[in-house]
């Protein structure tokens, strides 16, 4: 199992038995208001979510990442990059659950994800969607360094996209 850590997180890769650890925070309607207007997902699209995840960090080195609290190893949602179908870039995204929001704890695995894929992955540029008002995460997206770039409909759901060009590293 691949991590990286932060103060009070693991940022894991899946696996197959993680269905069960994710699935309430996938069916919370609070979870899910800004991704699917509150549907929950069902088990099919877990399982599909945990697979996409598996063969990202297979074939790119990253994921979106299963979160971890510590000291606890209580799965407490997913925070990383992926790819997003229609969009080339790919999309740094995450999902806590309710209890844990407010905590900081998004921001801090978003800037542990960020750094791991621009440093370590090659990575050129990167986006994020949010709803239009999920000030939460475009709040992290700006405390990330993103900038607004548009707004668009994404699987005929209004979303803003934020974009980071990471800069060229030029090496000795």
């Amino acid at each position: 199992m691949v991590q990286l850590e932060t103060p009070h997180l693991r940022l894991c890769t899946w696996d197959d038995s993680d269905l069960e650890r994710f699935r309430p925070i996938a069916t919370d309607p609070r979870v899910m208001r800004f991704i699917t207007g509150g549907t929950p997902r069902p088990d099919e699209r877990i399982q599909l979510f945990l697979r996409r995840n598996q063969e990202t960090f297979r074939d790119h080195g990253f994921c979106r990442w299963k979160l971890e609290e510590k000291p606890s190893g209580d799965l407490i949602g997913f925070c990383g990059l992926g790819f997003l179908p229609g969009i080339a870039d790919p999309e740094i995204g995450w999902w806590l659950t309710p209890a844990r929001w407010g905590l900081g704890l998004a921001t801090e695995a978003a800037q542990a994800a960020f750094e791991h894929a621009t440093k370590c992955r090659r990575v050129r540029r990167i986006v994020s969607i949010a709803h239009p008002d999920n000030t939460a995460s475009i709040r992290i997206m700006q405390k990330l360094g993103f900038t607004f770039e548009k707004a668009l409909d994404y699987n005929e759901w209004p979303v803003v996209m934020f974009a980071f060009d990471v800069p060229v590293r030029v090496t000795p």
